[in-house]
């Protein structure tokens, strides 16, 4: 896959993240330059940050991964959201 420009390979990852069942995650942007697949975006467990770089290195196994995905955790509101 690394022989196609790097558009190419980063739309064929960003694709293989939102259709893969361990992550399924849409907002993850990914770019390809100088060998390394950048990741980058929120997710809300470090399972889903470990599943991202997993994929990718399945994937493009010849690439760099550097995962700067950061983690937010999901939880309850502290107060009720007031609505008008």
């Amino acid at each position: 896959m690394h022989r196609e420009p790097a558009p190419y390979v980063a739309e064929h990852l960003r694709q293989a993240l939102t259709a893969d069942p361990r992550i399924g995650e849409q907002g993850v942007r990914v770019e390809v330059r100088d060998g390394t697949v950048h990741l980058s975006g929120e997710v809300t467990t470090p399972q889903r940050r470990a599943a991202l770089a997993e994929v990718v290195a399945e994937l493009a196994p010849d690439l760099e991964i550097r995962n700067d995905v950061r983690l937010v955790p999901t939880g309850k509101p502290a107060a009720p959201e007031q609505v008008w």
